[in-house]
């Protein structure tokens, strides 16, 4: 597999989906070796103030219902994923993101919008190799009885599944391999979603902000969503959990030979599980 950058830089905008607050978010191009890198850029009394930040799982603060970067100099970035699964998804590995605001647009909830971009202006293959972390050992992580497995595999597969039959909603698991299935097509366009009973715990906690059903898929008690064009997929909501886990462990910095199986996974373990694996050189090599 060669590294790749998109050909022509695209801009998004629109709403942050955690602070309900404008922001702007302009792609650009990238050489070879540079992996994905962050600028943000604030307006304070003092002027304009431009902070780098490395998409990388050792910059991860935070992972409270998104997963948020921050640097040495305590600039930081939330709701990193959807964007990083495109790029992963669509096998960019090198690109410069430019953002004005606390986050990355939530658009429609999905990945989407990404996708389409990066189709629209194209991708450019480049002559290096890219690095490829292959898994040696089995590493799992637990949370109560929500778990996630990352094993020797020879390409890069997720089995998936979710409990949410407690609140209504039942979901069958799912599998994807980047071999066989199609991110654009089967992954991109889920979009993230929460229930109608978690709606006081998320404004007791100033969460979700800028979420609404143009945004986010609500499900009533019954597991029925509240939105008005229904579901995109049958298994839509675990489905987005794939998508999630991609854009997280996407910030390994490597293309991934492995194989993850998790249960009721969570941007808190997926990080957990990057740094499990590279806690150890037995754990992995790279190709």
């Amino acid at each position: 597999m060669q590294q790749s950058t998109i050909r022509e830089a695209f801009s998004v905008n629109g709403v942050g989906v955690h602070r309900g607050q404008e922001c702007s978010t302009t792609i650009k191009p990238a050489s070879e070796d540079t992996g994905i890198i962050f600028f943000k850029s604030d307006v304070s009394n003092e002027g304009a103030k431009e902070e780098k930040i490395i998409a990388s799982y050792k910059n991860v603060k935070n992972a409270t219902m998104c997963t948020q970067i921050s640097n040495e100099n305590g600039a930081s970035l939330k709701t990193i994923e959807h964007l990083m699964a495109a790029l992963y998804g669509m096998k960019i590995s090198n690109a410069v993101v430019e953002v004005r605001g606390e986050e990355i647009p939530i658009l429609d909830g999905s990945s989407l919008m990404f996708v389409e971009k990066i189709k629209e202006v194209g991708i450019q293959k480049q002559s290096k190799p890219r690095k490829i972390l292959k898994v040696l050992k089995k590493i799992k992580v637990t949370d109560g009885d929500k778990f996630e497995e990352i094993e020797p595999f020879d390409d890069f597969e997720i089995n998936a599944k979710c409990d949410f039959e407690a609140k209504g909603l039942k979901t069958d698991p799912v599998i994807f391999n980047f071999s066989k299935n199609d991110f654009a097509t089967e992954i991109a366009a889920a979009r993230t979603f929460g229930f109608v009973s978690e709606v006081e715990y998320i404004k007791k906690h100033n969460l979700a902000q800028g979420a609404s059903l143009k945004n986010t898929v609500v499900y009533n008690d019954k597991g029925i969503p509240l939105n008005d064009e229904g579901l995109r997929f049958e298994n839509e909501s675990a489905k987005h959990k794939v998508l999630d886990i991609i854009g997280d462990l996407s910030l390994s910095q490597y293309w991934i030979q492995g194989r993850m199986n998790c249960f009721c996974p969570s941007h808190k373990l997926n990080n957990i599980l990057l740094r499990m694996l590279f806690a150890s050189t037995e754990n992995y090599e790279i190709l």
